[in-house]
């Protein structure tokens, strides 16, 4: 019996940073990395919904992450109740930095889906700042329709290298002159062991992940990898549990048919994966490839970036907060808040939302009608506006009412979009993000952003 991946999918933020400088009038660094970041409105819970909004999930959900939004609640609930699963999936969480290739491991060997994702913060400032971006990778397990795996060896070591304590925002790193030996002699116990079992001396595509950027940089060399691994990387920082499932991705994205890949993850101890490209690996992506997500990013500045991470303390208006929402009517209302559906009328085809018993177009009641998911349909800008009063860490939004094709109306936020660059006509699709956070609650809903949207919708 064969094991592989039969699909996958790659989700980067729209924003980029390439200057964290916090006094502009000092040089920029030529050449330095650039950092994919997520919008104030995003986190490893609504990156993973887009990864795998592209995929038919099978098996197990896996949610591999060093940032979920809660600590004692499990973060692959809110995703599995967004994608609309059935009850019967099992969820699971997986935390820390090795946990993005466990999950890989697990769903090639048991048919589960794994999704990867991260946010990753560093103090204002921070020598690696830029070298830490955001990102999420979303893969299906099977027989290896995208490709087969030819071998999987692992090497663990236990080694204070980046750590995090409960309740910190950041990161603490050893310096990485002192554990880059110790993760590079880990990453050569595991591929040794997995090209051995594979029966190869050498692949078409060496891919290398690792927390410690120096060592990184040793297992390319070593391998003789042509550097396109490190290019990507270059372009969106280390993406930490997200950042093996990146790269992969990236690969696939441009392997042939019958190549070979090797991927490592060193980060405590190492991981290394052999695979064959399939036959199917062009029909198995879902989204848009790694590529065209990099090209399509919008610029960002520092200082937007530190107002959304909550880095900078800024006046917002004289405002109430937003009143969190409850546990019940959460539950209750569920099939609207996480998977957008509404009643579509049994007797006249019009639908309506948020659902109701009565129709809101012809008025009539009864228990005709049935649900139906706005998420995955085009609408249009009918009515926009613009809010200089949000809470958001934005100093204005635009506030968007949409009619749906087929039906439907919703109004909400547009987002990854300029809200001057908003009009009525625009065609948009409905993407899961954070509304807000109130006294440990975070309130997630559906914005809309701009159809054809080249980071995955």
């Amino acid at each position: 019996m064969t094991f592989g991946i039969d699909a996958y999918a790659a989700y980067l933020p729209a924003y980029a940073l390439n200057d964290n400088r916090l006094d502009a009038t000092q040089p920029a660094r030529p050449g330095g990395p650039t950092k994919s970041v997520a919008a104030f409105d995003e986190d490893t819970v609504t990156m993973s919904v887009t990864a795998l909004r592209h995929l038919a999930v099978s098996g197990p959900l896996l949610l591999a992450t060093t940032n979920a939004p809660y600590e004692a609640k499990t973060a692959a609930t809110i995703v599995h109740e967004a994608l609309g699963l059935a009850p019967e999936h099992t969820v699971v969480d997986l935390r820390g930095h090795r946990s993005g290739a466990s999950a890989l491991d697990l769903a090639l060997r048991t048919g589960a889906t794994a999704v990867l994702a991260d946010i990753r913060t560093t103090r204002p400032g921070a020598p690696d700042e830029l070298a830490q971006g955001d990102a999420a990778a979303a893969f299906v397990g099977g027989s290896g329709t995208a490709a087969v795996l030819l071998a999987r060896a692992a090497h663990t070591t236990e080694l204070l290298e980046r750590w995090r304590l409960p309740g910190e925002r950041h990161d603490r790193v050893w310096d990485e002159r002192f554990t880059a030996e110790i993760l590079v002699e880990a990453a050569t116990h595991a591929v040794r062991r997995a090209l051995t079992e594979a029966g190869l001396d050498a692949v078409d595509h060496v891919v290398v992940s690792s927390s410690n950027a120096r060592a990184a940089a040793v297992i390319r060399k070593a391998l003789k990898g042509s550097g396109t691994d490190a290019a990507v990387e270059r372009a969106t920082g280390f993406t930490g549990a997200a950042h093996p499932g990146l790269l992969l991705a990236a690969t696939l994205d441009e392997a042939a048919s019958g190549q070979t890949v090797l991927l490592v993850s060193a980060t405590e101890g190492a991981d290394a994966f052999v695979f064959r490209v399939g036959d199917g690996v062009r029909r198995a992506r879902g989204g848009a490839s790694v590529r065209d997500q990099l090209a399509a990013r919008q610029p960002l500045t520092y200082g937007r970036y530190l107002r959304w991470r909550g880095l900078l303390d800024v006046q917002g208006p004289a405002r109430p907060a937003a009143q969190a929402p409850a546990s019940p009517p959460m539950h209750r209302r569920a099939g609207w808040k996480y998977r957008l559906e509404g009643s579509e009328c049994g007797a006249c085809g019009q639908v309506t939302t948020p659902p109701g018993r009565v129709c809101a177009s012809c008025g009539i009641a009864g228990d005709g009608s049935a649900k139906v998911s706005l998420r995955d349909r085009s609408a249009r800008v009918v009515s926009v506006t613009r809010d200089h009063l949000t809470t958001m860490p934005e100093p204005d939004v635009a506030v968007v009412v949409v009619d749906f094709d087929g039906g439907g109306r919703l109004a909400g936020y547009a987002t990854d979009v300029p809200p001057g660059d908003v009009t009525v006509g625009m065609p948009v699709t409905p993407t899961f993000r954070r509304l807000w956070s109130t006294e440990g609650i975070h309130n997630y809903f559906w914005k809309l952003v701009p159809e054809r949207h080249p980071h995955g919708e």
